[in-house]
């Protein structure tokens, strides 16, 4: 598998590993970091949106943080653990999705069409 980051000061010749992290991260794991932030991504688009709406997820808003850190350089080389953060991310996104929803119908407003990391997750991730 190939792998591009280019996220820590470690990286190679200052433009990014290609083949394996200096730092030793693997290509699985580079990959699993990086789906992980386009997850925290997609979960802030719709936490955005449904505090617009009063609708505030506590538990969503630390995982963030918490899923972000994970991605920093040397903290989180673990394949399993950070593919499980991926599925919580999207578990607590689909949560907030429906709040997001009902909160926009009780106010007689129609939900916000979402681009970006939210708007393909039904077409690239079944189950989210």
């Amino acid at each position: 598998m190939s792998m591009f980051c280019y996220q820590c000061e470690q990286t190679a010749k200052g433009t990014g590993c290609t083949v394996h992290g200096v730092c030793g991260k693997s290509p699985d794991v580079a990959a699993l970091q990086d789906l992980l932030v386009h997850a925290c991504k997609g979960l802030s688009m719709v936490a955005v949106r449904a505090r617009k709406f009063g609708v505030k997820d506590h538990e969503a808003d630390v995982f963030v943080v918490q899923a972000l850190f994970s991605t920093l350089t040397n903290v989180n080389f673990d394949p399993a653990s950070l593919g499980g953060l991926v599925t919580k991310a999207a578990t607590l996104a689909e949560r907030l999705d429906k709040e997001y929803e009902k909160a926009c119908k009780k106010a007689g407003k129609t939900p916000e069409k979402l681009s970006g990391p939210r708007a393909s997750r039904r077409a690239t991730c079944p189950g989210w």
